[in-house]
């Protein structure tokens, strides 16, 4: 099996946990979006960056690039200069670095930063040459949505997944989030899963109900 050079690309700092035990198989180089401030005003990027060194992971040249609320901003103002960056500095790594595999945030309707770091992703690839890239995805939010067939999954054994429980257990401001993921019947955290992208659409069609975002 060819091993690839992998790139993990999140919106948000914290994501990597979901895929702890992966970024201790692949390795990958990560950049995270925004500082994970949320309305807290609170960049929680260096407890991530401790999390993804300690697996053995890489941080890229974009991680915590701004403030949830400039991200948010840039979005109702129509401004693509964050993105239009971003994307460009991450694809120059992916194309120093040799990436040939990039895992990013799932668009499930549900984060708008979730969904635009998916067609981030997508414009990294056709940056690399579309086809030359694997591209994938991971379930965050919207868990009883994914019903296809993983392209890779990885069940965990009990020292995997107590080093995956100890991850998050340093990361306070995540706790209760950890928790309900922890005991809901829908997740199993001793489970990760990665799916294939159909690079073909940048935008996954028409939403199966009205997105979280616009209710709240």
């Amino acid at each position: 099996m060819t091993r690839h050079r992998a790139a993990l690309i999140v919106a948000h700092p914290g994501h990597e946990l979901l895929l702890h035990h992966w970024l201790e198989r692949a390795r990958p180089i990560v950049s995270a979006l925004t500082d994970g401030s949320g309305s807290h005003a609170q960049d929680r990027s260096m407890r991530s960056k401790a999390i993804i060194q300690r697996a053995g992971a890489q941080i890229g040249p974009v991680f915590g690039l701004t403030t949830d609320r400039a991200w948010y901003r840039a979005i109702l103002d129509g401004d693509c200069r964050l993105f239009d960056s971003a994307a460009a500095q991450i694809a120059d790594m992916c194309c120093a670095q040799g990436v040939t595999q990039i895992v990013a945030d799932s668009f499930e309707f549900f984060n708008p930063m979730h969904d635009l770091c998916s067609c981030l992703a997508q414009n990294v690839s056709m940056q690399l040459g579309g086809s030359a890239i694997e591209l994938l995805t991971y379930p965050i939010a919207r868990l009883e949505t994914w019903r296809a067939h993983p392209a890779y999954r990885y069940v965990l054994d009990e020292e995997a997944l107590q080093r995956k429980l100890a991850a998050a257990a340093t990361y306070p401001e995540l706790a209760a989030e950890v928790e309900h993921r922890r005991v809901s019947a829908t997740e199993n955290l001793a489970l990760e899963r990665l799916f294939s992208v159909d690079t073909g659409r940048v935008w996954p069609g028409v939403s199966p109900e009205e997105p979280f975002y616009e209710k709240v």
